[in-house]
């Protein structure tokens, strides 16, 4: 028993438009690699395992739902928007970026693109990015910004960056 042998086989999306969003983007195949997050069955999912059919092309991921670390597979969407092109894509979130206010262990509180502050948004727990987080906040060099991911009105950051004088 594996994890897909829930899935029926050949149940692929050829010819098949994913459903977009305001909170998604389409990202081509061939862009995406193991670590990158994705739309997995509707859940916002770090790939962990990238398959191609041998016989179809098509791609298909596994990835660990960053909000209940349950496991999501998804085969990617084929289109045709020509003759002789074949395109393969998959739904990628789209970010919020916050300015980080304060750090509280391993939760951080920010102020939104519309000045709402929120508290005690959870930090990824891989790629010590609280770490990273900490040491940028404590050198108070330019403006700490973390990339926050939403679903379902949870959020929680899964990046930062940080923003240089002339660009604040």
């Amino acid at each position: 028993m594996g994890y897909s042998d829930d899935i029926p086989k050949g149940c692929g999306r050829p010819a098949a438009e994913p459903a977009y969003t305001n909170t998604t983007v389409t990202i081509p195949c061939h862009h995406i690699r193991v670590g990158d997050l994705l739309i997995l069955q509707g859940r916002p999912c770090q790939v962990i395992r990238i398959n191609t059919s041998s016989a179809t092309g098509q791609h298909r991921y596994l990835g660990v739902d960053l909000f209940t670390k349950q496991l999501h597979e998804e085969s990617s969407f084929i289109s045709n928007p020509s003759p002789s092109v074949v395109v393969q894509t998959m739904l990628g979130p789209v970010f919020k970026q916050y300015r980080v206010l304060d750090l509280n262990g391993s939760t951080v509180v920010a102020m939104t693109e519309t000045g709402d502050v929120r508290h005690s948004i959870p930090v990824l727990d891989q790629s010590s990015l609280i770490e990273r987080l900490t040491e940028a906040f404590k050198t108070g060099r330019g403006s700490v910004r973390v990339l926050v991911i939403s679903d379902g009105g949870r959020e929680m950051a899964v990046d930062m960056k940080i923003i240089h004088g002339s660009r604040l």
